[in-house]
């Protein structure tokens, strides 16, 4: 078997550059209708796709800048968090994601009340296993960056679940219509009920 070396122009589809990269919540607010302050309730500043299948299911793998990884799947992003912020507790009832802090300091937090935690360094890495509720939160005391990786099957990777709490404030400032909306296009917040059967 020969070797081969691609184009300049092959490799283009294969490079990630962050700069020219647009967080996932670009695509739900212009294609689902949903306000960006109710996204940022349960999502760090800005999460970006670095690399994914083409035929990723669910809404956290629109548009990755690399198309690969359709063997034995795994998608790598970056969350960008403001001081204090970062997704609410949540769960992957089937995926296991890692986490790897680039810049900053952030809280990892465990448990349907977060009561355990650990605290990552730069190039620190956690790796969550499914069925376990999570939550990231960066400490320092300006944006950083976390790398988090997600592994699994294809077909589990719609697999996110919240804390039904997580529902409240936006029903205090939206109404319970958007939760409609939220959970017409995938988010859910009853973990019991929508947690899927273990396999």
């Amino acid at each position: 078997m020969d070797t081969i070396c691609p184009t300049q122009e092959e490799m283009k589809a294969r490079i990630a550059r962050f700069k020219e990269l647009k967080p996932r919540a670009t695509h739900w607010e212009k294609d689902l209708g949903i306000p960006a302050d109710v996204l940022r309730m349960f999502n760090p500043k800005a999460n970006y796709v670095l690399m994914a299948p083409a035929d990723m299911p669910g809404r956290l793998s629109p548009s990755p800048a690399i198309v690969d990884g359709d063997k034995g799947v795994i998608r790598i992003g970056i969350a960008l968090a403001e001081a204090g912020d970062g997704p609410g507790l949540h769960v992957h009832w089937k995926t296991t994601e890692t986490f790897m802090a680039l810049t900053g300091r952030w809280m990892i937090r465990w448990g349907d009340d977060g009561q355990e935690h650990i605290i990552l360094e730069p190039f620190d890495m956690i790796s969550v296993p499914p069925r376990v509720t999570r939550q990231f939160v960066n400490v320092s005391d300006q944006d950083a960056h976390l790398l988090v990786i997600i592994q699994g099957r294809k077909e589990d990777f719609n697999d996110v679940g919240r804390l039904p709490q997580a529902a409240e404030p936006i029903i205090e400032k939206y109404g319970v219509e958007m939760i409609g909306k939220l959970e017409q296009n995938g988010w859910k917040f009853q973990l019991d009920a929508h947690a899927p059967a273990a396999s």
